[in-house]
């Protein structure tokens, strides 16, 4: 009798062990797969947020394309192209879920709000982003599942906020080098290319802050000239002198008879049209003096400038040759300290502080091998570019404001 009743309830544990076991796996393939959907929302979060940052420092247009709140092609390729390296290509991206925008000030309340307090305009990045995937443990007819995939979504937001305007003044290299070819054309004509996608660019810039960015150009040989046309040295044969003089205008010095080059300053302006027609004219030749073009380049940012942030940057290709040791024994006397000192000090008419940075951009040659500008402004502050596209975006770089905070 007992041996017949053990069996029975075997036979029940069975019957039950049979019944639960699909249960049991239906509860770890959801848990298994809820688990991993749970992650990819948060890995998907992290994604969207780079994108978003990503997207911000370009600053590239976003005219819709395809829907309205698409977003421009060139930032949903920034998203695409993020969001799938945080999946490592198992993810299928939503297109029509993907949605990209851009908000002005003037679409923000809290930012016309933040005016009226005196805070920074900012600008506002938005994206909307799905992503579908593959589960583990689809199910069947017996077994519970999440299907085949599984979507899931997530937004961000990042801020850009626009600083206050500025005068930036270009010290630029217009020795005879800038004849040469770098990636397939003349360095001259590429620098020129370059300045006329900057000033486009502050235009741009204009329309978020209250126009009155301004920008300057002293191009620079062994000489820099005035808007006149007056060649100007502003180093001579002593240093101390040099340095006790660094606020003053430089002495009138002869052209030599074979110097063939074409150039003067350009005043800082909000004339953009007027400057890039300026600028076209001009040619280089002759040797290099770096130092020449950024005392005279400090000069205008002190004695023109209105607005508190104040920016040099030095566009060169290649060092200053027998002209080195001069710049050396300026270098040896902090120069450059003096005059980034002189840049930040006081208020402008605004009552707003001065900030003053001072740059270099090299390009066509090893920065190492121009030692004293890079004493000069700091090794932190001396950039490469390896192209044209890369001295446009670090100038952009240089002028533009930070990126906000995410949010």
């Amino acid at each position: 009798m007992m041996k017949a009743y053990y069996k029975r309830q075997q036979g029940h544990a069975a019957l039950l062990f049979v019944m639960i076991v699909p249960v049991l796996f239906g509860i770890f393939a959801l848990a298994t797969d809820g688990v991993r959907a749970l992650q990819s929302k948060a890995r998907l979060g992290d994604a969207a947020e780079v994108a978003i940052l990503t997207i911000a420092a370009k600053n590239a247009d976003n005219t819709d394309v395809d829907f309205d709140g698409a977003g421009s092609k060139v930032n949903r390729d920034i998203a695409t192209r993020v969001i799938s390296n945080y999946f490592y290509n198992q993810d299928t991206i939503l297109p029509q879920d993907l949605k990209i925008s851009k908000l002005a000030c003037n679409d923000i309340p809290e930012c016309l709000a933040g005016l009226r307090k005196g805070e920074n305009r900012f600008n506002e990045y938005r994206i909307e982003a799905k992503t579908k995937l593959n589960t583990w443990f689809p199910g069947n007819e017996s077994i519970v599942g999440f299907g085949d995939t599984f979507t899931v979504g997530h937004a961000a937001k990042a801020r850009k906020y626009v600083n206050k305007t500025v005068d930036v003044v270009f010290v630029a290299d217009f020795s005879g080098s800038m004849n040469y070819r770098w990636n397939g054309r003349v360095k001259i004509d590429t620098l020129k290319n370059v300045m006329g996608n900057i000033v486009k660019e502050v235009e741009k810039f204009d329309e978020v802050t209250d126009g009155n960015n301004m920008v300057g150009i002293v191009p620079f040989n062994w000489y820099t000239t005035d808007e006149k046309g007056h060649s100007l040295q502003n180093a001579g044969l002593y240093p101390d002198v040099t340095i006790r003089e660094l606020w003053h205008k430089g002495i009138y010095k002869s052209r030599r008879y074979d110097d063939r080059s074409s150039f003067h300053d350009i005043p800082l302006t909000n004339n953009y049209k007027n400057f890039i027609h300026q600028f076209n004219s001009f040619r280089a030749h002759h040797g290099t003096a770096s130092f020449e073009g950024i005392i005279s380049g400090a000069q205008m940012l002190n004695d023109e400038g209105k607005n508190a942030r104040r920016l040099l940057i030095v566009l060169s290709d290649g060092d200053d040759g027998h002209k080195t040791a001069v710049h050396r024994a300026l270098n040896d006397r902090g120069y450059c300290k003096q005059i980034k000192q002189r840049l930040s000090e006081g208020k402008n008419e605004k009552g707003e502080s001065h900030t003053a940075k001072l740059a270099v951009i090299g390009f066509g040659y090893p920065l190492s091998d121009n030692v004293e500008l890079a004493r000069c402004v700091g090794i932190d502050n001396v950039y490469k570019a390896e192209n044209e596209q890369e001295i446009l975006d670090k100038i952009l770089e240089l002028i533009s404001e930070e990126i906000g905070h995410l949010k």
